[in-house]
């Protein structure tokens, strides 16, 4: 049963060290039922806490939760497989261990949705929708944005190249059409209008205005803008975990690791962890340990 577990994980496209991790917990776990003479399959939500109870003699809080959330899938590889019909750990969880928060996570058309629902003809407007076409449908982050020169967009190819930094890698980005004839449109028009009232001389893609439009500024606002039109999105982080949970589903994890300009391929996973957890889910009401 173990086995058939690591090959369900595998199919996940998990690297070797976290299928290596997963298979050294279901083997605590296994033993522990061992020990209490208990099946797999006849485990309840009591014997889960119990079990949780045991471990924290000997682990941390946070250990305990991540032996948790590998027993999770493991019961809903049982429940795939038809063993089970009910997953005992579901709506358990540590106390006191930090979470990162969880936020909805758009789904494609409602990234469109976003995107089409601004509607600025000024200059700063058109200049502030290439921006946010880039957050949601590349998951830009908001300090590469400001990086960006006019060279690093690619017309003919339909095309971007995503400047690196401290924590992110260069990578080559494909435009979606109707941002391709944006893009040629603010390049050589909007652009080139901004900067001949300012007075202007830079490479940047993204040009401030005057009076006091920093880019920083600028983000700050078109956030708040969108905001005001969707109650759900809370930052440009979140965009960005959306366009990358999209990928998730469309790719393997060394080319969305590639796509997103992770350094580390944990950095990718983190983001595969919370889809497998469901990252669109309110956080539950867990059952507190006593």
């Amino acid at each position: 049963m173990k086995t058939s577990f690591i090959e369900y994980i595998k199919r996940r496209s998990l690297t070797p060290r976290t299928i290596s991790s997963f298979d050294r917990v279901i083997v605590i776990f296994l033993k522990w039922l061992e020990k209490e003479q208990m099946k797999v399959e006849q485990v309840s939500y009591r014997d889960i806490l119990s079990f949780m109870k045991s471990c924290q003699k000997q682990v941390s809080q946070r250990t305990v939760q991540l032996y948790l959330n590998v027993i999770r899938h493991y019961y809903d590889h049982l429940i795939e497989e038809n063993k089970i019909e009910i997953n005992p750990v579901a709506g358990i969880k540590v106390q006191g261990v930090k979470r990162k928060a969880l936020y909805h996570i758009f789904e494609p058309h409602e990234l469109h949705a976003i995107y089409n629902s601004y509607q600025d003809e000024t200059l700063k407007g058109k200049r502030n929708k290439i921006m946010l076409s880039l957050l949601v449908y590349q998951g830009v982050k908001t300090e590469e944005l400001i990086k960006l020169e006019v060279q690093d967009v690619k017309l003919r190819e339909g095309k971007i190249e995503i400047p690196g930094g401290a924590k992110s890698e260069r990578r080559l980005l494909q435009l979606e059409s109707h941002q391709v004839l944006e893009f040629y449109d603010y390049i050589n028009n909007t652009r080139k209008e901004i900067m001949t009232n300012s007075g202007q001389k830079t490479d940047k893609l993204f040009v401030s205005i005057e009076g006091g439009d920093s880019l920083d500024s600028c983000m700050h606002r078109l956030m708040f803008w969108v905001r005001r039109k969707n109650k759900l999105v809370v930052n440009a982080k979140q965009l960005r975990a959306s366009v990358i949970v999209k990928w998730l589903k469309m790719y393997n994890l060394r080319k969305v690791q590639y796509l997103a300009g992770h350094r580390y391929i944990s950095s990718t996973e983190s983001y595969q962890q919370s889809e497998m957890q469901g990252l669109t889910e309110e956080v539950n009401k867990f059952h507190p340990l006593g």
